[in-house]
């Protein structure tokens, strides 16, 4: 999509009950008559434009894309216009049953795309004039998205049933995770939900999830593209999940969540299988196979199966101490004569690690909001996710599970191999990995009058600290696992300036500690219309001593972050604001060459201004920003960008 950020729209599905409308052998009769009224129909419509503008060569609009190499991703680029449709409708079919659809366009086609309607006419050795060679993908076709019936029933202890489409955010981030914006309404199940006991204090929902083809499971999917496999088998692959909430008094309340994912494939040793390795019953002599028969049917596999189970609690202490804690269990199994070994053959680029395994985790969140009533809050919490808890149809961006900003700033940490940073433009949050995190974070806020305050210490050690992991065949170490990482400037290349990949946990040598000290401070000044102004300073101490063996290869890096903004509303529904940001980076032994490790320099400048503009419906941002970075390198070429971007959006609902 070409939209990177939520938005809400007119009508969402979002915060709703989910659940399947299914035929129960009870006997129940729905009781509706479904008509052509007008009058049972909502129908609401978006259009939204984008305009994102580099001073490179690139062409698309989107800075980052998929990552994949291989993939013909002609959506991404740095200079290009495109806009969106969208519409939603809702239908009313009676009292108790209601349905609807998300229609929205693809994305691909852009304003120079003139005559663009998906076809192909001409050979890649041809010369081509038509101006409709590139195919589908930019063609401003339509995809049908969010179906869904819903059903109110008269059952005890059953409220709902729905059949369709879900963002899965009834569970949580550790077992399956609302989906990301640009795929909201993509996933689609059956779920049923209710309540029961005294003043309906245990309510529950349970589902039954079609897994995604691609990204859940071993080489980012149910098969496709496994090299393991001829002709994956991917329609019979589901999660199935629930969450029981237990509200035990009015200060306390509890939660399971649990799932189970299993991806089958064909058992080829099957006579009745496409592609049957014992097609005759026979073995390489000719000789019959003991209990080989046909028999009309197909046995299937279990190629991975994984859960992933939590229970939370929540206690009010009292009116401003709340207490919330978390603990969980995650587990996979995998057949490896129907998986590849992305870790070996992929340069360690696997959302799994290539083994069975399991592991626990756990969070513990003391929050106490003004409790003298002077302005100041605190907030602790301890947290410690094993070396091997892997959530992989957890959420994948968007979420956020620890208190601390943590490396990459807003975006957040996930406990999952499978993060979503791409299909993103430059102002947008990051996600890491906080897989093997153990340590604790403590924020002091002040809030009074118009003046806000945060300060917050974290340190970090590492349940993934080891020495001679096995990164060539079990752990993916995705290929860039030294440096600080650099979001505003990433990219997919093999450089040595876009530092770790937010998904590199596991290192062959690891000894590791981070400390992290950040203040926040915002201001509103009885200035015009109420002036704003907002300044961050971040620091962070990252050490690892990797091999114990020597002390030749520590690293030691030092980041040092100022970032100051200041906006202002200049007429009614107008915003006008500048920022910038001035980023210190030095770091002893950073990357590995041939010659040995590299003490490297960074010194990193941002300039902009950020517009918004509201007008009877009309929504309009513009962003302008200048980077100029230096990375100075004990032995690698030294390297400087001078990026000018850009970013305008438009957009109406009605």
């Amino acid at each position: 999509m070409l939209e990177r950020r939520p938005r809400r729209l007119p009508l969402t599905l979002r915060g709703r009950s989910l659940a399947v409308l299914a035929v129960l052998g009870t006997g129940l009769t729905i009781a509706a008559t479904a008509g052509a009224d007008l009058g049972r129909f909502e129908i609401d419509a978006r259009i939204y434009t984008k305009h994102l503008y580099q001073n490179d060569d690139s062409q698309g609009v989107l800075m980052l894309g998929n990552p994949y190499p291989g993939f013909v991703d002609d959506i991404s680029g740095n200079n290009g216009v495109a806009t969106e449709l969208e519409l939603a409708i809702r239908g009313k079919v009676s009292e108790f049953v209601e349905a609807g659809a998300r229609i929205a366009s693809r994305f691909g086609e852009r304003w120079h795309d003139w005559w663009e309607s998906g076809n192909a006419f001409y050979g890649s050795d041809s010369i081509n004039t038509s101006g409709e060679s590139v195919g589908m993908n930019r063609a401003s076709y339509l995809k049908l998205r969010g179906t869904y019936l819903q059903a109110a029933l008269d059952i005890p202890g059953v409220t709902f049933v729905r059949v369709g489409a879900s963002d899965f955010s009834m569970f949580n981030p550790w077992t399956i995770g609302k989906v990301r914006y640009i795929d909201r309404d993509n996933g689609r199940g059956y779920f049923v939900g209710g309540r029961f006991g005294e003043e309906d204090q245990v309510q529950y929902q349970i589902g039954a999830i079609a897994l995604p083809k691609l990204y859940v499971g071993p080489w980012w999917s149910t098969g496709v593209g496994d090299p393991a496999l001829d002709n994956a088998f991917w329609s019979r692959d589901w999660a199935y999940a629930g969450t029981l909430r237990w509200r035990a008094s009015d200060t306390l309340q509890l939660r399971l969540v649990a799932d189970f994912t299993q991806d089958l494939e064909i058992d080829r040793a099957d006579p009745d299988a496409q592609g049957s390795l014992n097609a005759n019953c026979q073995d390489l002599l000719g000789n019959p196979i003991p209990g080989c028969a046909p028999d009309q049917a197909v046995d299937l596999l279990t190629r991975y199966a994984s859960v992933n189970a939590t229970l939370d609690v929540e206690a009010d202490l009292s009116d401003t101490v709340r207490l919330t804690g978390l603990v969980g269990l995650s587990g996979q199994r995998m057949d490896r004569a129907l998986t590849s070994n992305a870790v070996r053959d992929n340069q360690g680029m696997s959302p799994i690690v290539y083994d069975d395994t399991q592991d626990v985790a756990g969070t513990l969140r003391l929050s106490a909001n003004d409790p003298f009533e002077n302005g100041f809050s605190l907030q602790a919490e301890y947290f410690n996710i094993g070396a091997d808890w892997n959530a992989i149809f957890g959420a994948r961006r968007e979420a956020d599970v620890l208190l601390t900003e943590g490396f990459v700033g807003n975006g957040g940490q996930l406990p999952t191999l499978n993060l979503a940073n791409e299909f993103v433009d430059f102002d947008d949050d990051w996600v890491e990995s906080c897989i093997g995190w153990h340590g604790g974070t403590g924020v002091l806020g002040y809030d009074r009058d118009n003046t806000r305050i945060k300060a917050e210490y974290t340190f970090i050690g590492y349940n993934t600290n080891r020495q001679n992991r096995d990164v060539d065949n079990k752990y993916p170490d995705f290929l860039h696992g030294d440096g600080f990482t650099d979001t505003a400037l990433y990219n997919y290349v093999n450089v040595p300036d876009r530092g770790r990949d937010p998904r590199a946990v596991f290192h062959r040598d690891q000894y590791r500690r981070s400390h992290i000290v950040g203040v926040t401070g915002r201001q509103l000044f009885d200035v015009g219309r109420e002036l704003e102004v907002e300044a961050k300073l971040r620091y962070i101490r990252d050490e690892d001593f990797r091999s114990t063996k020597t002390t030749q290869d520590d690293y030691a890096g030092d980041i040092a972050i100022a970032r100051a903004q200041v906006a202002v509303p200049v007429v009614d529904g107008v915003r006008v604001g500048v920022y910038g940001q001035l980023d210190h980076w030095v770091e002893d032994n950073r990357v590995t060459s041939g010659n040995g490790y590299s003490d490297d320099v960074t010194d990193r400048l941002t300039i902009g201004t950020r517009v918004q503009v509201q007008y009877h419906g009309l929504k309009v941002g513009y962003v302008l920003e200048h980077v100029n970075k230096d990375l100075a390198s004990e032995r690698y070429t030294d390297l400087h960008w001078n990026v000018w971007r850009s970013k305008a959006t438009i957009e109406a609902g009605w």
